[in-house]
């Protein structure tokens, strides 16, 4: 006897779609601003305005007065460094004519003192002095290309108020389009969201968007592969390639390879599971991989033989033939009206439910999944499997609530464990993945020292915002 359809796809998620592990080393909900590099690399342009410390009339006093300046912004006394700063900037801007230092130091001063400021007015004047540091910086060390990447940093992580997503795009492709496969770490994870987030408003062209995809890919394959701040690289690739899969929602965007690459070796770790046969033919289907690849044609005979599903409902069957075809909007609809149309409040309940998969695993709609979800679980009592589901977009969303690591990306556990205990709460059939997904990501919590670091207290209520928006209870690790 052929299982009833939702149940066969009660695994939807679990190829290639489970939940994205939070990284538990900490770097912050906002990365450290990248340092300029120590090793000489570049020489300053010939210009007036780009005075060094052979050039100018005071060479002796600036060099001392850099000097100084830098001997206390090391020790942490930006006070004392500031008006030795100042003089050296005034008496050789470029310094020595091998390092921006002088800029990006200035630019740490003015972000200090913004910071500090309490009126509107002040805090745009110190953004218009960063902006004519960094613009002076890029002007003089046309050949320090990262500095374009540091400039949008700042715009994009401490003035967004103050600058648009298309002069900070525009200025970490620069720095991109510059470096190459040089380009840092810190670049990658706030050029990816950005550039996710323009190509969706339709702001720039699907063929810029593949070109920036496929270089972000490189960069951090050059960057992991490398000797220098591989760890840095490693916070990256606990983002970018999440963030990028949203991307995978634009019918035609990667090639079919992209996804027969991607999906079919989730298959052959797992071909004996139907739910996960079903999933992967739907991924392929979706990507317009030939119906005579032999990958294909390996699925297909799975699909219509030993994982074939009956659905005696016409709309349901269409619903399902969509899915399976990798039209999942058209499946979302059919689902929809399947539930519509059904008085079995068990499959209603159970239509609702996969809907919610389906906007999790392809279409990539957080909010979308956890509204079906709540459906289902209202038109089911004491059933486990919406909250089991709610918990996983809740883990899920490291990336999208944080940079992939650091307390904005731990914090969303805490709710993702609030529903998974509730499943276990409610529904006995929930329990054993509920506890086994506690245990799993209970240690990506934020750890206690972290709490402690920002005056909270374990059992203390928390909010968590992002898309999440549900205040929880506050727990560490050891």
């Amino acid at each position: 006897m052929k299982p009833f359809l939702p149940i066969l796809f009660v695994g939807l998620l679990i190829a290639g779609c489970a939940p994205k592990s939070v990284g538990k080393t900490s770097a912050g909900p906002v990365p450290t601003t990248p340092a300029v590099p120590e090793t000489p690399e570049q020489a300053v342009l010939q210009d007036p305005a780009c005075t060094t410390f052979s050039e100018s009339k005071y060479p002796e006093d600036a060099i001392n007065a850099h000097a100084v300046y830098r001997t206390f912004l090391k020790a942490g006394d930006l006070a004392s460094a500031f008006p030795n700063w100042q003089k050296a900037f005034e008496w050789a801007p470029a310094a020595d004519g091998k390092r921006a230092f002088q800029y990006t130091d200035g630019v740490r001063f003015y972000k200090d003192f913004f910071a500090k400021a309490t009126d509107a007015e002040t805090k745009a004047a110190h953004v218009k002095k960063i902006r004519e540091l960094y613009e002076a910086g890029i002007h003089c060390y046309p050949r320090e290309y990262y500095l374009n990447g540091m400039y949008a940093f700042d715009l994009y992580y401490s003035f967004r108020e103050y600058s648009s997503d298309e002069e900070i795009y525009e200025l970490f492709k620069k720095n991109i389009d510059l470096e190459g496969e040089r380009t840092g770490a810190f670049v990658l994870n706030p050029f990816t969201d950005i550039l996710i987030r323009r190509y969706l408003a339709g702001e720039i062209s699907t063929e810029e968007a593949q070109t920036y995809e496929k270089k972000i890919r490189e960069i951090l394959a050059f960057g992991l592969a490398g000797t220098k701040d591989v760890e840095s690289f490693q916070v990256v690739a606990s983002y970018a390639p999440v963030r990028l899969e949203e991307l995978e929602t634009i019918e035609g965007f990667y090639p079919a390879s992209y996804y027969a690459e991607r999906y079919y070796p989730v298959y052959l770790a797992d071909s004996a599971n139907c739910e996960t046969v079903q999933t992967v033919y739907s991924r392929l289907r979706w990507g317009k991989v030939e119906s005579s690849d032999p990958r294909v044609v390996a699925l297909t005979a799975k699909v219509n033989g030993p994982c074939r599903v009956e659905e005696t409902a016409s709309m349901a069957r269409e619903a399902l033939d969509a899915l399976q075809a990798g039209r999942y909007r058209d499946a979302v609809k059919g689902f929809e009206s399947a539930a519509e149309e059904t008085s079995d409040t068990d499959r209603k309940a159970r239509y609702y439910q996969l809907i919610a998969k389906i906007y999790y695993a392809h279409l990539k709609n957080y909010p979308n999944a956890r509204t079906y979800a709540l459906k289902a679980a209202k038109h089911k009592e004491k059933w486990g499997e919406p909250y089991l589901l709610i918990g996983k977009l809740y883990a899920s969303s490291g990336p999208l609530c944080g940079p992939g690591r650091g307390w904005d990306s731990q914090v969303v556990t805490w709710p993702a464990i609030d529903k998974w205990q509730y499943a276990k709460s409610i529904d006995p059939d929930a329990a054993a993945e509920a506890s086994k997904l506690i245990a799993q990501y209970s240690v990506f919590m934020p750890s206690i020292e972290e709490i402690f670091q920002r005056n909270l207290a374990e059992g203390s209520s928390y909010f968590v915002g992002c898309w999440i928006q549900e205040s929880t209870r506050i727990r560490g690790t050891k």
